[in-house]
């Protein structure tokens, strides 16, 4: 069976995928609406969703120690990795703000996609309907 990770980075978390005013937030209703075809289709689907975890974007100096010895501190970032290795498929689905992804999601590239650890081969795929 197909397993796909989704990366969500939304301050709103997925729990924002209705339309309730002030919480609500177009990038969880596109997590649901995965979820829920990855479903159909007989698709495992696993989501992080970085904001809901508590998710630590900044590179703190131990941090980067450990990075340059292909080693991890921090026991999300090592869970991370661990459904990351899992998956066959990796989707990330954020909000684009001022022209660039969110700074969670970029230290999730920073501290997780680490060298030596998780090697990614990417296919960028936009879609909008």
């Amino acid at each position: 069976m197909k397993n796909i990770c989704i990366v969500f980075d939304h301050p709103y978390t997925v729990d924002a995928c209705h339309n309730e005013p002030h919480n609500r937030s177009f990038s969880a209703a596109l997590v649901t609406e995965a979820q829920k075809s990855y479903e159909k289709a007989g698709v495992t689907g696993d989501v992080i969703d970085l904001h809901k975890d508590g998710f630590d974007p900044v590179m703190h100096k131990e941090d980067l120690i450990a990075w340059r010895k292909k080693k991890v501190i921090d026991s999300l970032v090592a869970d991370y990795q661990e459904r990351l290795l899992k998956a066959d498929e990796i989707v990330f689905i954020f909000p684009i703000w001022w022209e660039a992804m969110p700074a969670m999601t970029k230290g999730f590239f920073d501290k997780v996609i680490a060298k030596g650890i998780i090697n990614v081969e990417c296919s960028v795929y936009i879609e909008c309907n």
